[in-house]
């Protein structure tokens, strides 16, 4: 039998608005189609991710009582998620996102967390996570179930600190592996920076632990926290069209790999690939790659040590 992934995180229904150019602040953008509604939530994409990767995945987390929160569930179980787990909060409104894309694929994304704010540390006791290889956790939940969830886990935990918020020692002396993009690892480290490898990699060092920073359109930077030498993984050539989800699909693909016990760097090489697939598609889902589609593009990936200590 495969091993298990269990994510524990958001739900959400995302209203996506497509627009010639994000708006500044005080700025009025015109949407340039009609508003598309997809499924979406940090810990909802993630899981599919890891699904459609191969992965045995069970979701934890909450829906309101609402036709929305059914069909969230019932798509992650129509795509081989193990939904036990997602749980409806009565009388609350299932979560959502509402996200500007530009032209470019970039975007803006405010979440309403509805449901997700319902989910609690013993909501998330489940045998699940103590039957998994790897646990998976993000931020669009209340940090007091986070914290329990590192605290309880008897496996390793990937921690994608998203949307970036202060963390206690307490919680990321219990994480196994960080998962963050450049500005979630400035307010993480205290530290704005660029995104050159080589000036994150020291910094990195300093949380103490496994750290992937993923770089958008550059790939990402692994940094071992045993090993003397860090990586760049350049993300391969792609028409991107949205980047919505990217970072999902990376950090399900990281999931996956490490149950099965790929080392980080290899684990990463593949999440880099599976993330610029999965930027080729509108939505945060809409495409989402399997093993075959990814190994396909992954070996013309080649990791670059940057420096040493």
């Amino acid at each position: 039998m495969k091993p298990r992934v269990a994510v524990v995180g958001s739900l959400n229904a995302d209203l996506t608005l497509l627009v010639p150019k994000l708006p500044e602040p005080g700025e009025t953008v015109l949407t340039e189609q009609p508003a598309r509604l997809s499924f979406g939530g940090k810990g909802g994409n993630q899981a599919a991710a890891a699904a459609a990767f191969g992965g045995r995945v069970a979701m934890i987390g909450m829906v309101g009582d609402d036709d929305i929160g059914s069909a969230l569930r019932a798509d992650l179980a129509h795509r081989g998620v193990d939904v036990t787990g997602v749980l409806s909060c009565n009388g609350v409104r299932t979560g959502s996102a509402t996200i500007a894309l530009d032209r470019s694929g970039e975007n803006l994304i405010i979440v309403d967390a509805g449901a997700n704010a319902c989910l609690r540390p013993e909501d998330a006791s489940m045998p699940s996570i103590q039957e998994a290889a790897i646990v998976l956790v993000q931020l669009e939940i209340p940090l007091e179930t986070v914290a329990a969830v590192v605290a309880d886990a008897t496996s390793p935990v990937i921690l994608n600190p998203a949307p970036a918020i202060p963390l206690s020692a307490t919680v990321l002396d219990g994480v196994a592996v960080l998962v963050l993009n450049v500005p979630e690892f400035a307010a993480l480290t205290g530290v704005r920076t660029g995104t050159e490898p080589a000036e994150l990699e020291p910094l990195a060092r300093k949380l103490q632990c496994d750290v992937v920073v993923t770089l958008g359109a550059s790939g990402a930077l692994v940094v071992p926290a045993s090993a003397r030498h860090a990586v760049h993984i350049a993300a391969p050539p792609a028409e991107i069209r949205d980047t919505t989800g990217a970072g999902d699909c990376f950090c399900g693909t990281l999931a996956v790999l490490l149950a099965e016990g790929a080392d980080l760097t290899e684990a990463s090489r593949l999440a880099v690939a599976a993330a610029t697939l999965s930027a080729t598609a509108p939505g945060a889902r809409g495409k989402l790659p399997t093993r075959e589609m990814v190994s396909a593009i992954a070996p013309s990936l080649t990791p670059r040590i940057i420096s040493s200590q």
